[in-house]
């Protein structure tokens, strides 16, 4: 996997201020979350640290926020120093395996739709697995399964996205931000069936897949006609699971 973001970190962080991920991925993910006050918590593929500063502002005791890409790191290291909540971030890969200790709760917010092939799949959820305690959570947000692409009825939101290649149980994809300023990220958009197959296999059961839903703010200031499109097709949905015990 290559870095796609150390020239586009800026923008990217940018792009994660809409109102897609303000008001209706950031409540649903924390609907999921429930209450995690105390917990010990890891964010994977944090990138600028959005979701690492949620949880501490949901009052995990701890957050480490982890992404492979260095330019992302800086990025949210210069959060932390401009806003202080006590958010500690690294530099590592989700698929080398590398245990930074035992977490209540892991978050991982588009990782899983960065591994190429099923063996990397694979791996990063044993990461993810290796780092959590016997029944702790991983609550996912993934590419759906189920959206179509090539339809262009998300540009209203920001972006377009296409397939791009085609695999047994993925589909490759580009993702235009058509914003003031315009750029692309390539990901995978995996199979249901790829999720659950290498969730089990990391020893993860309790599977849930949660629809988004847009929260009271966000329907107070567009309206729900705003949202049909977007609720029509959703492009993004969380997923949750339970790690089983040994």
């Amino acid at each position: 996997m290559t870095d796609q973001y150390r020239e586009i970190s800026g923008q990217f962080s940018q792009a994660r201020k809409d109102d897609v991920t303000l008001f209706l991925e950031t409540p649903s993910v924390q609907s999921v979350l429930g209450d995690n006050a105390g917990a010990n918590a890891i964010d994977y593929a944090c990138g600028t640290g959005h979701y690492s500063r949620l949880l501490k502002l949901l009052d995990a005791r701890e957050a480490l926020g982890v992404d492979r890409s260095p330019a992302m790191i800086d990025a949210a290291r210069q959060e932390e120093s401009a806003n202080s909540l006590g958010v500690t971030y690294k530099v590592a890969d989700a698929a080398a395996m590398d245990v930074f200790g035992s977490f209540d709760l892991a978050t991982a917010v588009f990782l899983f739709n960065y591994a190429e092939e099923e063996q990397t799949l694979g791996r990063m959820f044993e990461s993810v697995a290796a780092n959590l305690k016997d029944d702790g959570r991983l609550v996912a947000v993934v590419p759906n399964p189920d959206f179509i692409n090539n339809r262009d009825d998300l540009r209203s939101y920001g972006y377009v996205l296409e397939t791009i290649g085609k695999g047994p149980s993925s589909l490759r994809v580009r993702m235009s931000f058509v914003g003031a300023e315009k750029f692309a990220i390539e990901f995978t958009q995996w199979s249901r069936r790829a999720y659950e197959d290498a969730l089990q296999r990391a020893r993860f059961a309790d599977i849930v897949w949660t629809p988004f839903a847009v929260s009271r703010e966000g329907l107070a200031r567009y309206g729900q006609a705003f949202w049909d499109a977007i609720l029509g097709n959703p492009k993004s949905v969380v997923l949750s699971a339970r790690k089983k015990p040994a």
